[in-house]
């Protein structure tokens, strides 16, 4: 099979949308299939990226107002329509409702190819943007009806998890809707690491021999970072307990005056991006204790489920789809929205509890195996034959 996978967010952004995709195209060239990755341009000028093993065309872009190190493809859509027909695609995968998934949706509608689309948003994610508290409903509303225009016009919605199936169908999106999960190489950061390894890499990074919190992801406003900060106070007055936040974003100068505005600065190392692929990356979350995440845009988190796979317990937010993933008291624990306090004592309780530390991080493993990419995969590439052999059907009817 020949698929296009169209996305505004790919490598090296760092965004679950990026990783998702680049995970689905390994394992489509894996399996024997052609993946072309359509994606905005990191120059601004059409390209082909050579530097990965499928084919990955960088579109014409301009700089996005909206997000730092991000971009929107401004290809027109007769250039999109000769990259479709030059590659004459049996099925569209979009991963986002943005530029180029308008284009593809629109001239793969045409040209009677299925076109699917990961509903990877989160609401939350948009409105964290709009400064004006008065206008976010007004916002809200819009979004979804645009959101419910842009769905129904596709031959089927994925979601990666139940929570968000549910969420898409409540807005009155006639398109079927289905839960797959983004799937994760489990056996990656389930795998024994050696201990010396783990030294190495908190050599190498300058991270104390501490108990370590750690967090990765994008360090921007709609992640909610400050609530992690906010509880570190509590955390170091009853344990000796060190946080570690991974990755870039916007806020990075903003939470580190934070930190330094409750005391805390000498507790929290910002350790910047670590390359995904690498075995430090790995490497990170073996060094850690307990995951923590504040965030209330997912709508699954590849992230926790890489802390899970690593054996950790977790303590998120009970917000959207995390706690499909946390049960409280089982694998981590969940607290409210903005609740800082409570956070703190979930990731207290943890560190000092060193029994019950372990069986949760056996419950993650558990949970976090059922999404083993293996599986996950096969489910999609079935959906993909169905919707493809029910095309082919109706145009046969129609000639």
């Amino acid at each position: 099979m020949k698929i296009i996978l169209g996305t505004e967010s790919f490598s090296p952004n760092i965004s679950g949308v990026a990783v998702a995709t680049e995970i689905l195209a390994n394992n489509l060239i894996k399996a024997g299939h052609e993946p072309y990755v359509l994606c905005p341009s990191q120059t601004g000028a059409t390209y082909d990226d050579k530097n990965f093993s499928y084919k990955v065309i960088r579109l014409k872009s301009i700089t996005n107002p909206f997000r730092k190190g991000f971009r929107i493809t401004s290809a027109s859509k007769e250039e999109i329509r000769r990259q479709i027909e030059e590659i004459k695609p049996d099925l569209i995968h979009l991963q986002d409702v943005a530029t180029i998934g308008i284009m593809l949706r629109d001239i793969g509608r045409e040209k009677q190819i299925p076109v699917i689309i990961t509903n990877h948003f989160s609401l939350e994610f948009a409105i964290s943007y709009v400064k004006i508290k008065f206008l976010q409903p007004f916002s809200r509303f819009l979004l979804t009806r645009y959101l419910v225009g842009f769905h129904d016009h596709c031959d089927l919605v994925l979601t990666p998890t139940e929570t968000i199936a549910k969420q898409i169908r409540s807005w009155g999106v006639k398109t079927p809707v289905v839960a797959i999960s983004n799937g994760i190489f489990y056996e990656r950061f389930a795998k024994k690491f050696p201990d010396n390894k783990i030294a190495e890499f908190k050599i190498k990074y300058h991270l104390p021999d501490n108990p370590i919190v750690l967090y990765t992801g994008r360090i921007d406003q709609d992640k909610s970072i400050d609530v992690i900060v906010r509880a570190i106070p509590q955390v170091v007055k009853d344990t000796n307990a060190h946080f570690v936040l991974a990755g870039t974003g916007d806020l990075i100068s903003e939470m580190e005056k934070l930190a330094e505005n409750l005391g805390v600065r000498k507790d929290i190392t910002f350790l910047g991006r670590l390359d995904h692929d690498s075995d430090d990356f790995v490497a990170l979350y073996k060094s850690a204790k307990v995951f923590a995440i504040a965030s209330t845009i997912e709508t699954q988190s590849l992230v926790t489920l890489e802390a899970m796979s690593a054996g950790l317990p977790i303590v998120a937010v009970r917000y959207n789809a995390l706690p499909e993933l946390v049960k409280d008291k089982v694998n981590g624990f969940l607290f409210k929205v903005g609740d800082s306090v409570k956070l703190a004592d979930g990731l207290t309780e943890i560190i000092k509890n060193r029994k019950e530390a372990s069986m949760m991080g056996k419950h993650s493993m558990q949970i976090a195996s059922q999404h083993e990419i293996t599986k996950t995969f096969h489910e999609l590439l079935d959906i993909y034959h169905e919707l493809i052999k029910a095309k082919q059907k109706r145009g046969s009817a129609s000639v």
